[in-house]
């Protein structure tokens, strides 16, 4: 009878039953960040809650470690926390969003792959590598975002959200309106690369929901795969002032008296290709800055009478020309082809 159910146990793989669950070992190297007082933990997808799995680092270099067990051919998704509170502690995951290791429609997670026996799977927090070795970071730079919420709906605390280092946190980024214009600021020290954003308060209570539709202009706005409409950016290696969006709007400048360029100014050619023309016949000095689709100034001048600008490396699409002085703020929309 031994036998018999001995040869059973082997026959059972050729009958269809063979083993799909394996021990799975995880290590995340930890150089680009510094872990909190809750340590570091593996969840989401197919692991569980946000502190389903601690690592651990016993031998102190940082390389944190942690094994599960879990279906090699059944995929999903999982993502890496640093020091969440509780289970439900979605704000402390790394940010991935825009990078091709991430799966836009599951929160930007990691995908898992396929495996037939026991492995090891090696990452770098925040980043694609496919080892422990970290890419060497990038310098951050200082972005101010700024929000005009004379038409918003009626909020006590104004906050910026998104995929920044505390992913959608609705109460990380708080920001603040020190003049009292009904413009609201922050400055945000972030490295190169894509993020996706919008403008909250009090904490989620009420925030920008865009639809797209009813919108003149969609070019500061991305929906993703899985559904979400957010405002997108683009941040380069140098600090840059974004320009104020209003509420739910891609452009706008609501309440400060910006209205499009007026007869006391010529833009010109529009549509350009390598240069713009800007005539002023206020005879006062005047700044002009050019503002991308998404927010960032990627150029800015002073002149009097008339200048030109070289806009030929500037990439091909729509821009925002913004120009102030002490008598009129004003802007146009030009595209360049």
């Amino acid at each position: 009878m031994k036998k018999i159910y001995a040869l059973l146990m082997l026959a059972l793989p050729m009958l269809g039953f063979a083993q799909t669950t394996h021990v799975v070992t995880f290590k995340v190297n930890t150089a680009n960040i510094t872990v909190g007082a809750n340590g570091l933990f593996l969840g989401g997808g197919v692991i569980g809650g946000a502190n389903a799995v601690q690592l651990t680092d016993p031998d102190g270099n940082g390389v944190y470690e942690g094994t599960d067990t879990l279906d090699g051919t059944g995929g999903g998704n999982f993502i890496f926390l640093n020091s969440p509170a509780n289970d439900a502690d979605w704000g402390t995951k790394e940010s991935l969003n825009g990078l091709p290791c991430s799966d836009p429609s599951n929160y930007d997670d990691r995908i898992l792959p396929s495996f037939t026996q026991d492995t090891t799977l090696m990452f770098c927090f925040g980043t694609c590598a496919t080892d422990t070795v970290c890419p060497t970071p990038l310098t951050p730079v200082d972005v101010t975002f700024q929000s005009d919420r004379s038409n918003s709906p009626a909020f006590t605390n104004a906050y910026l959200s998104g995929t920044f280092p505390v992913a959608w946190n609705g109460t990380a980024y708080p920001m603040t309106d020190t003049d009292g214009d009904g413009v609201y600021t922050v400055v945000m020290s972030l490295t190169p690369g894509d993020y996706r954003y919008k403008f909250t308060a009090d904490d989620w209570a009420i925030q920008e929901n865009f639809v797209p539709a009813s919108m003149s202009d969609t070019t500061c706005i991305n929906t993703n795969s899985a559904g979400f409409t957010d405002r997108v950016l683009t941040v380069g290696t140098s600090d840059t002032t974004l320009m104020i969006h209003a509420w739910e709007e891609c452009g706008g400048y609501s309440n400060i008296g910006v209205e499009e360029v007026a007869a006391s100014f010529t833009v010109k050619p529009n549509p350009a290709s390598d240069v713009l023309f800007i005539e002023n016949t206020t005879g006062t000095t005047t700044s002009v800055a050019v503002y991308n689709v998404t927010g960032a100034k990627v150029m800015e001048e002073s002149f009097e009478a008339n200048t030109r600008l070289d806009v030929a490396t500037l990439p091909r699409g729509m821009y925002i020309v913004r120009l102030q002085n002490e008598e009129t703020d004003s802007v146009i929309r030009i595209s360049l082809n």
